[in-house]
């Protein structure tokens, strides 16, 4: 209703109101004060009356009503208003930000390969990275692992670089303290600390963490990113989707029962692709069913296609070819030492084997009497032939290194590893007659016993032969290098 139709009605309400007001108060007039009184005059004067009050009081109120709902009116505009224009500054705020995060971007690039590279590169609609890479490079790949309790992560990275050979350019981020030891076999590694070993909250690590990814984008211009982990930090998906590359998931599979599923129901939301390397005790076709939906490959290791014979191999590790040695190396969960002097006193009390100890780059612990102790090694299977057999844990690399070596293995899996399900792989190896899996260190001395045989020792050599276990490492780089044509529809050398 419009403003002046508002004001006809309210007029003609108190001309209508007024008028009965005076009719009331002339009857009641007459009747108390006329020629010839009357009750009933009174009645209907005072009736009158009250009538009239009673418009009057509705009036007044109806009118206090709109005055006040129209005050409340206005009030929330201002307040609507408000909210607008403070969600206005907000999305100015946040495309601020934007702004100087791709003007960072834009400078790291610049910095990289000159702006007018860049400049060239942005005209023609082109990822940065096709401006610098020749027509003929290998694909950059830029591994990024967690640190975990071992080496497994970044050493099934350098795996993959190793068998990818020329075909695959690439570099490592790790969180894990072996960073120098796999950098000095040669590799092009990079330490960034955990958050625990940076002892900063998990907003600060976040942060600085892509901050570095952010430089690390830039500067090597990877054409994927692959993350070697059980959890994909939210840092890489932010700055895949920023640097529009892919992530592939290498992801490790034979998780124990109850571990946190989330991340693989709904990897599409994190990642764009998820290699998992095979295991002895996990297939394709064993898998929990959310694993299923991934490329899958052969087992993957650090295993040379040809080993270097056993006096070059001793010759290496400065040791006497005339005795024989069993490799004893209980870290990864087996880490208080307890383990390991109990396997080295196994060895020494039970054989003429002499064992040896390779001091590991992730634990720092005493002198392990009764053996000979050595300096890590990377990678360690390029000596396998030094060794009559080894007792290890029962890790991805640790097994999967024997079988595609043929080198028989006592394996004491840990219990203590978060995700990795060690006793199944032990069991699952002991069941296939490729190694022998001990069930605490109390049953070591009779095991060792046992493969202090040469019949023995052949005889599982004899089945890891038969077993024939392929190494997936080449396929895997095969998978990554394709990883970018899958994205993007083309070869990323070739816009």
């Amino acid at each position: 209703m419009s403003r002046l139709a508002r004001f006809r009605r309210r007029g003609v309400a108190v001309a209508v109101t007024a008028a009965l007001v005076v009719v009331s108060a002339a009857v009641l007039t007459l009747g108390l004060v006329g020629v010839r009184p009357s009750p009933w005059l009174v009645f209907a004067g005072v009736l009158g009356v009250l009538v009239s009050v009673s418009v009057l009081v509705a009036g007044a109120v109806s009118w206090l009503s709109a005055r006040t709902e129209a005050r409340l009116r206005q009030r929330i505009d201002r307040l609507e208003a408000t909210v607008q224009d403070t969600r206005s500054k907000a999305s100015r705020h946040e495309w601020v930000q934007e702004q100087a995060l791709e003007r960072i971007e834009r400078t790291s690039r610049e910095a990289a390969t000159g702006a007018s590279q860049t400049a060239w590169a942005t005209w023609r609609g082109l990822a940065p990275v096709d401006a610098v890479l020749a027509a003929d490079a290998a694909p950059r790949v830029l591994f990024v692992t967690s640190n975990g309790g071992g080496m497994g992560h970044i050493a099934r990275c350098a795996a993959v670089l190793r068998h990818a050979g020329s075909t695959l350019d690439g570099r490592i981020l790790t969180l894990s303290t072996a960073a120098s030891t796999v950098a000095a076999a040669g590799y092009d590694v990079a330490y960034f600390p955990s958050q625990t070993a940076a002892g900063i909250g998990q907003d600060q690590w976040r942060r600085r963490f892509t901050r570095r990814l952010l430089d690390e984008v830039a500067a090597y211009r990877p054409t994927s990113i692959v993350f070697d982990g059980t959890w994909v930090y939210p840092s890489l998906t932010d700055v895949a989707d920023l640097a529009g590359l892919p992530l592939v998931w290498l992801r490790r599979g034979l998780w124990r029962e109850g571990t946190d599923l989330t991340q693989v129901r709904s990897w599409r939301d994190h990642v764009t692709s998820v290699i998992v390397p095979g295991d002895i005790a996990e297939t394709q076709g064993t898998a929990p069913e959310v694993f299923r939906d991934a490329t899958w490959i052969d087992p993957v290791s650090l295993a040379p296609a040809a080993l270097m014979s056993r006096d070059k191999a001793l010759a290496s590790l400065g040791l006497d070819p005339e005795q024989r040695y069993a490799l004893v190396q209980l870290s990864g969960g087996n880490g208080d030492g307890s383990a390991t002097a109990a396997a080295v006193d196994a060895v020494r009390s039970r054989t003429n084997v002499v064992p040896v100890v390779m001091r590991s780059p992730l634990l720092a612990g005493g002198a392990v009497r009764g053996a000979v102790e050595l300096d890590g090694r990377f990678p360690l299977v390029d000596l396998a032939a030094a060794w009559e057999f080894t007792v290890t844990g029962a890790g991805y690399n640790s097994v999967h290194e024997n079988l595609h070596t043929g080198v028989p293995g006592i394996y004491l899996p840990s219990t203590s590893t978060i995700t990795d399900d060690q006793v199944r792989r032990a069991e699952r190896v002991d069941e296939l007659g490729l190694g022998v899996c001990v069930d605490g260190t109390e049953h070591l001395g009779d095991v060792v016993s046992r493969l202090d045989s040469s019949a023995v020792r052949e005889q599982i050599s004899g089945r890891i032969k038969e077993y024939s276990s392929v190494n997936g490492a080449a396929k895997a780089g095969g998978a990554i290098s394709s990883s970018h044509t899958d994205l993007s529809g083309s070869d990323p050398s070739h816009p």
